[in-house]
Formats: C-alpha cells, sequence, structure tokens
C-alpha cells in the first residue's frame, strides 16, 4: 500500500465533524414547532443582548451629562469666577436637570441590574426541555424583556424631554442676558452705587419713572406732607393701582423692619386703594419684615430686585 494512501483507520471523524454530524440528524428530525421555539429562544437572547447594551449606552450618556451640568453648577456657584447677570436663573435651570438626570441614571442603573438577569435567565433557558418551550411560546421568559424594552423608550422620551426643557430655558436667559447688556450700555441704566447717592426725592422719581417706563401712568411721582406712606402712585390698564413706598438707605448693610412693613400696610389699602402696594429699598428687608409683607399681601423690591429692575431694565413683575 503506498504511504500516499491512508488506511480507513486513520480517516477518523473528529470530535467537532461527529457533533456536526448529530446536530444535522436532528435538524433533519426537527418539527416545525421545535424550530419555531428554538427560533424565539435565540431571538430573546439577541433581545436580551441588545437591551443590555442599549441599557448601557443610555446610562453612560446620561450619566456624562450628568457630569457636565454639575461641572456647570460648581462653575456657577464659585462667586470668583467672571458671571453674566443671568447666573441664578443658569444656575436654577443646571439644578433642575440635575436632579432629573439622577433619577433617571438611577433608574438606568436598575434596568442594567434587570437585564442582565433577565439575559441570564434566557441563556439558562437552553436546558428547558423542547415540551416546555412549545407550551410557552414566546417563553415566559420574554415578559421582563417586554417590560424592560417599553421602560427604555419611556426613559429615553424623559430623557430627550429632560434636555429640551433645559436648552429653551438656557435659550430663553441668553436672549435675557442680551437685552440686559444691551439696556446695561444705554443711558437709561442707573447702578446701585449712583443710587445710593440720590436723594430721598429723587430715588421716588427715579421709581415712578421706572413705572412709567413699564408703561403705567404715574398719578403722583414723589412723596410729601401729608402722604400717608404713599411716596408714588400709577395706573394700569387693567385696573391696577400701584401705591409705592421707597425707602433709601445710604449704609448697604442696613434693613427695612417689619414696622415699617405694618405701617405701610395701614395705609396702602383704607386710605390710597391699592390694588398692589409696594415697598421698594436699595438694601434688604429683615426676615420678620418678608413675613409680614407675605401676610399682608404687600410686594416688596430689594436690592437684587432694584437691580434687576433700574439696572438691566426688566419690567417689574407685581405679585
Amino acid at each position: 500500500m503506498s504511504l500516499l494512501e491512508p488506511s480507513a483507520d486513520s480517516v477518523r471523524p473528529s470530535p467537532e465533524h461527529a457533533v456536526r454530524r448529530v446536530l444535522e440528524l436532528a435538524l433533519e428530525q426537527a418539527t416545525s414547532v421545535d424550530l419555531e421555539a428554538a427560533f424565539a429562544w435565540m431571538t430573546e437572547g439577541r433581545l436580551a443582548d441588545e437591551l443590555l447594551a442599549d441599557w448601557r449606552g443610555l446610562g453612560e450618556e446620561m450619566k456624562a451629562e450628568l457630569t457636565r451640568c454639575q461641572d456647570a453648577i460648581r462653575t456657577l456657584k464659585d462667586v470668583t469666577a467672571p458671571q453674566d447677570t443671568m447666573r441664578y436663573g443658569r444656575c436654577a435651570a443646571e439644578m433642575i436637570l440635575e436632579s432629573d438626570l439622577k433619577g433617571l441614571v438611577s433608574l438606568a442603573d436598575k434596568a442594567v441590574q434587570w437585564c442582565e438577569q433577565a439575559r441570564h435567565d434566557v441563556i439558562t433557558d437552553l436546558g428547558r426541555l423542547i415540551r416546555e418551550r412549545r407550551t410557552q411560546f414566546p417563553s415566559a421568559k420574554a415578559a421582563p424583556l417586554g417590560e424592560l424594552l417599553e421602560e427604555l423608550r419611556q426613559t429615553r422620551a424623559r430623557y430627550a424631554c429632560s434636555l429640551e426643557t433645559y436648552r429653551e430655558e438656557l435659550q430663553q436667559l441668553s436672549a435675557e442676558e442680551q437685552q440686559r447688556q444691551e439696556y446695561l450700555r444705554s443711558s437709561d441704566s442707573i447702578s446701585l452705587h449712583r443710587i445710593r447717592n440720590l436723594s430721598d426725592r429723587q430715588f421716588e422719581l427715579l421709581i415712578a419713572s421706572l413705572l412709567e417706563r413699564d408703561g403705567y401712568e404715574v398719578q403722583r411721582a414723589h412723596g410729601g406732607a401729608g402722604d400717608r406712606g404713599a411716596d408714588v402712585i400709577a395706573t394700569g390698564g387693567n385696573g391696577e393701582r400701584i401705591v409705592v413706598q421707597c425707602k433709601l438707605r445710604r449704609t448697604p448693610s442696613a434693613k427695612i423692619g417689619s414696622p415699617e412693613v405694618q405701617m405701610f400696610n395701614g395705609t396702602a389699602r383704607p386710605d390710597h386703594r391699592a390694588t398692589h402696594p409696594l415697598m421698594v429699598t436699595n438694601t434688604r428687608f429683615t426676615q420678620d419684615a418678608e413675613a409680614a409683607a407675605a401676610r399682608y399681601g404687600i410686594t416688596l423690591v430689594d436690592s437684587t430686585a432694584l437691580r434687576t429692575w433700574a439696572t438691566f431694565g426688566k419690567p417689574l413683575e407685581l405679585g
């Protein structure tokens, strides 16, 4: 026998070939129900893999956005860093988004764990008898996969909605910032430093001019003897009657207390028929004054609100 002609003993199938042959024979004998059950198992496994990858990807994307958001908040709270005038508005928008993202990231982390468990359940399901697969087509393992798929859709929608709301808020803040900067460069803008150096009469006239700028008709531009606490009175087209008491202070640390608020409350509505009593100062109100104003329905304008109104030109929002 030639060495080039191997004997029958030397041509034996490898273990791989043997297994392949067994599978081929089993496939030939498989019924359509068997194939459907096997296909269902394969599809469930593929879905489990895809869900796990999708949830992980979404979680990583949201975590990256959360990190950016938290970095922005730290920057906005850093008083030593250059800030625009809308810092508090931007910080509020970032904090709202941060809160939403924390909830979504937590949900994604839990969903990843659920996906991993569902994937494990599908994999181990291979050992079940084909008869059991026939009676559950698709199998019971598909139920949590369907829930995770729907939850993924809803979470993506919530994430997109949070980002859209945040971006719309930033656009609005950017537009308002541009308006503020334009007004700041105009001759109508007046700083708190300049306001502090005004006389009491000039301060009252300034408040009257600001109300007039906002579209109100000024009935009284300044106070005087017998004004009974009404330094400025203005009316609006919707029946508003704004009665203002002005409190100018030379010292920035000086605060307006509750006795002044209570005294103004005693005349604003009874004597002057105010629909919108208003107290304006270039400093601050005490907590007791704020509490009293809340009880009496009096709008307080402190230095921060006055700066927005007089320096940056934003119309006053009446309570």
